[in-house]
């Protein structure tokens, strides 16, 4: 089934002040956020805009709206959840710039965004795990310094 901006690409009518993006993904019905607002699920073809910059997501079910609720409002183990969650939205986001007259598509791996807060959390534990080794290994220099 043809879109009308599909119709107006192959007739030559795009209008002069819009263009249009293309937001697929590896994995279909997976939701799209154009600058924070819900546009639709994966893929999302020929959507109309402005000529500009844009920030396109794709993240799971649970809204935006929901994880910086639970940011603001949840318990300890909620906020951590959403940060694992914000860490997914960020490998989930792609800035993409829209030219009048043409089709900007973008394609986003949703592996990458799965896996983001698996990554999220090693990077966090070998953090701690860093300073925890430097906090030992100054403490056992300043005990042959200060003591020997």
């Amino acid at each position: 089934m043809f879109s009308l901006g599909i119709l107006l690409l192959l007739s030559g009518l795009v209008p002069a002040d819009s263009g249009y993006l293309t937001v697929k993904s590896n994995s279909v019905g997976i939701a799209v956020y154009l600058d924070g607002d819900y546009l639709g699920r994966t893929p999302v073809e020929m959507h109309q805009l402005k000529p500009g910059s844009y920030s396109v997501s794709i993240i799971s079910d649970d809204s935006l709206e929901n994880v910086y609720w639970h940011i603001r409002q949840g318990d300890v183990g909620a906020k951590l959840s959403s940060l694992w969650t914000l860490a997914a939205v960020n490998a989930g986001t792609s800035s993409v710039r829209v030219e009048a007259g043409k089709v900007t598509e973008v394609t986003i791996d949703y592996g990458r965004v799965m896996n983001a807060p698996t990554e999220a959390k090693v990077v966090a534990c070998c953090s701690v795990g860093g300073l925890f080794l430097v906090g030992a290994v100054v403490g056992f220099l300043v005990h042959l310094l200060a003591f020997h």
